[in-house]
């Protein structure tokens, strides 16, 4: 014997299927965002030690400090790498600083904010990038 649906249960299925959807493709696109911040950060966390070490081995040196025209070429290096993936890395700055002391060092920081490609939760538009990466400077 076969079951007839009663009148109440008509559209049973289909509402239930789409607040499935909803639920997966809204589970889609937060693992899509967690991914690309994942990969956005592992390239800005590059991106500094790309440009640390480029200070800590940068060749012309004035009484054993970078100029700081040589320091805006580093930046500028590390804005350009990140600008491969992101676009424009609006929001994002790079900086480079070098300390002396008993192992003299190089230290290149960026900081700023990347926003989210989908905006799941509200107020959260974009998420904090804060890398700091140091080297032995290796020209002093």
């Amino acid at each position: 014997m076969t079951r007839t649906p009663r009148r109440s249960e008509r559209g049973q299925a289909l509402v239930e299927t789409g607040i499935v959807i909803v639920m997966f493709v809204t589970l889609v696109m937060g693992t899509i965002d967690f991914g690309r911040a994942w990969m956005i950060s592992n390239m800005i966390t590059h991106a500094a030690r790309d440009g640390a070490r480029l200070a800590a081995t940068w060749p012309t040196r004035t009484a054993g400090a970078i100029s700081s025209s040589d320091k805006t070429t580093i930046q500028n290096q590390v804005q350009a790498e990140m600008a491969n993936v992101l676009g424009s890395p609006t929001g994002l700055t790079a900086t480079v600083s070098q300390t002396a002391g008993t192992v003299p060092t190089v230290q290149v920081r960026v900081n700023g904010s990347v926003s989210y490609l989908f905006h799941l939760l509200p107020g959260m538009s974009s998420f904090a990038v804060d890398r700091t990466v140091t080297f032995r400077d290796e020209g002093q």
